[in-house]
């Protein structure tokens, strides 16, 4: 509290921190707890619903786990067996691990993918034990040849 006489000057407060863009604790926006009628025309109703629906389908997603653009996984344990799923997230339940790894064992198996130390296409690599191919990759028919 001032001294009678002394000018006070409150604080400046930033809805928005400068350093990292966020808003700080405590801040309550303009339209909470409003209705879209409240504080949006028609038109800008009409338009933000769009966007909600723009959204859903241009969502920019990983292709091989369990989206829209979905690839089919083969499983090949160590005696030859080997297991069809449609995409990642059965083949993740199956085996109890997790999908993006078995995403990344499918993508590290891929016929183009070459070691940079000795040239070489290393198409061994595998999670819990088991080798994961995409179905659309032909390596998989030759590693259960071989075994």
């Amino acid at each position: 509290m001032p001294f009678r006489g002394e000018l006070y000057l409150p604080p400046d407060f930033e809805p928005k921190t400068t350093e990292r863009g966020r808003f700080r604790k405590g801040n309550v926006p303009f339209n909470k707890g409003k209705k879209w009628s409240d504080y949006m025309s028609k038109r800008s109703q009409k338009r933000a619903a769009k966007g909600w629906e723009n959204l859903e389908k241009f969502r920019p997603a990983h292709p091989d786990n369990a989206g829209r653009k979905k690839k089919p996984i083969i499983a090949v344990m160590d005696d030859g067996s080997w297991c069809y799923f449609s995409h990642t997230t059965p083949a993740a339940k199956w085996c109890g691990g997790c999908r993006e790894n078995i995403n990344r064992c499918c993508k590290m198996n891929f016929a183009r993918h070459v070691n940079s130390r000795n040239g070489k296409v290393n198409t061994d690599h595998r999670y819990m034990g088991i080798r994961f191919y995409f179905e659309a990759d032909d390596i998989w028919t030759e590693k259960i040849k071989k075994e």
